[in-house]
């Protein structure tokens, strides 16, 4: 067991590290101020490789990670910018009008490429978005976060085995059987709706969404654990 001191020293190198290296990576190298989003694919030298796709999830997972970074006091207010500007580019660009939900692909302009439903996106979208509005108290975020929610909910959720399916075409029609995944339904995804419905229900404060995380948890106990 490392002691006390022990502890201190590693959490002060990763708190250091996080704030004078990493953080500062992503704050000068991500946005893309031509087009906003962020751009995501850098070689080990942290120079562009050339590659400018945006997927959902590397805007997504930005928009949590610069909100989070805010929200715990980290970036000087840079990093709420900077999750205004990704929230206001997902917004726009990966939000299905048509049929609810989130584009899974889209070129830098914000083009969309592939038009699949995927869960782990759909659930981190709830997850980041509710970041969002903890972190900046933007009304983007609580409306995203909500409007996530509910076309999980309605699209989904299993109502006849239990939990969230994964795998879908652009009108939530679940892929195939077997290696298209359209069968399958992973701890992955189910731990990340866990986290998204955590921070969702601290956003909302509403019992059913409390109820519903509860649901999740008991599921992964039950079956996945």
């Amino acid at each position: 067991m490392p002691s006390r001191a022990e502890i201190d020293r590693v959490l002060e190198h990763l708190e250091d590290y996080f704030n004078q290296a990493l953080l500062p990576f992503w704050i000068e190298r991500s946005p893309d101020p031509e087009f906003g989003g962020f751009l995501t694919y850098f070689d080990r030298r942290g120079q562009p490789t050339g590659e400018t796709v945006k997927t959902f999830l590397m805007q997504i997972r930005m928009l949590y990670s610069m909100s989070a970074a805010h929200r715990f006091g980290c970036g000087g207010g840079r990093c709420a910018e900077l999750a205004a500007m990704g929230a206001r580019f997902i917004a726009d660009h990966y939000w299905d009008e048509q049929h609810d939900g989130w584009l899974w692909v889209a070129d830098r302009a914000g083009n969309p490429l592939v038009m699949d439903k995927v869960g782990y996106g759909q659930c981190f979208a709830i997850y980041a978005f509710s970041e969002y509005a903890l972190a900046c108290g933007d009304p983007l975020g609580r409306q995203m976060a909500l409007a996530s929610y509910d076309a999980v909910c309605r699209h989904m959720a299993d109502t006849r085995h239990g939990g969230y399916l994964e795998l879908m075409e652009r009108d939530w029609q679940p892929k195939p059987p077997g290696r298209a995944g359209g069968d399958r339904k992973s701890l992955d995804v189910h731990m990340h709706m866990m986290e998204a419905l955590t921070s969702f229900f601290e956003l909302t404060g509403r019992p059913s969404h409390r109820r519903r995380l509860q649901e999740v948890i008991d599921l992964i106990l039950a079956r996945m654990l």
